[in-house]
């Protein structure tokens, strides 16, 4: 049974995209990976997150896509939805079209192509899109993943964000890969909640108040990412210590296509969207047999 979570918190998976022969997202697959992802106790999945390669999709494909797996029984309150756009206006439309399929929890990441830009000026472009929906549902996760946006959520854009907006500001994923970032976080903006990217913080981030985490390795191992987000084990410490390992020097979402490729039997996984390039045959040689069967 999923981990069930009344205001939120818990551990969801950055789902991975999976395409077709034709590159166009595999809805059917998706649907069917992230089933199994719940039952397997995760608390839901993030759509289109930098694991699931969102801003290579154009918004038509990411709407599409939501209402397909809705479609085939993935609930609203099991999705947060990744809006993440270089354009404003695509933001908007994705987190209008979002609302409107009944999923509030949204993740947004300020527009990112100029970076050269103030905690006012992120904190105005989130507004824009508050502001644009006007919407008391709306639930905003700001999306801080500074080494591949270019683009910083600092102390600032939360704490404007959060005096304009109360409650709409309702959590930050921090993808930096740094705890002590994250353990700040939780001290300084009370209330927010924080959710960890990095698999080997959860358990410490979760301890000091954290929300709990939305990552990659869910997508392979839910089972360690629980049980991390419990409290943490030796078990779950030495399986996400080791996949950390394999992946270190290569480009994480082609590794973990390949990854699941290999633990679905289904090389159709290993597809990435351009300018990605799929991992090569030696990319999981560091995995123990244990880990590539599971």
């Amino acid at each position: 049974m999923a981990l069930q979570s009344s205001n939120g918190e818990g551990a969801y998976a950055a789902v991975a995209t999976p395409l077709d022969a034709e590159n166009r997202v595999n809805v059917l697959l998706l649907a069917r990976h992230s089933h199994d992802l719940i039952r397997r106790g995760l608390t839901g999945i993030t759509l289109f997150g930098t694991t699931g390669e969102g801003p290579s999709f154009t918004v038509d494909e990411r709407r599409a896509t939501l209402d397909g797996l809705l479609a085939a029984g993935i609930e609203p309150h099991q999705l947060i939805v990744a809006a993440g756009a270089a354009a404003l206006g695509d933001t908007i439309e994705l987190t209008r079209h979002a609302l409107a399929q009944g999923c509030n929890r949204v993740l947004v990441l300020p527009p990112f192509f100029f970076r050269d830009v103030s905690g006012a000026g992120v904190a105005d472009a989130v507004g824009a899109v508050i502001d644009a929906l006007d919407d008391p549902r709306l639930r905003v996760i700001l999306y801080h993943i500074p080494q591949v946006s270019g683009i910083a959520i600092d102390d600032v854009a939360i704490s404007t964000l959060r005096e304009r907006y109360g409650e709409i500001i309702d959590g930050i994923k921090d993808s930096s890969g740094d705890l002590e970032h994250s353990l700040g976080l939780i001290e300084r903006h009370r209330g927010l909640k924080v959710y960890v990217g990095a698999e080997n913080a959860i358990a410490r981030a979760r301890a000091a108040g954290g929300a709990g985490t939305i990552c990659g390795l869910a997508n392979v191992v839910p089972e360690a990412i629980l049980a991390s987000y419990a409290g943490g084990s030796n078990e779950s410490r030495e399986v996400i210590d080791t996949l950390l390992a394999s992946v270190s020097g290569q480009p994480f979402m082609p590794w973990l296509k390949a990854l699941l490729a290999v633990r679905q039997r289904d090389d159709g996984w290993r597809r990435v969207r351009r300018p990605l390039v799929e991992a090569g045959p030696d990319a999981l040689k560091a995995l123990p047999r244990a880990l590539l069967e599971a």
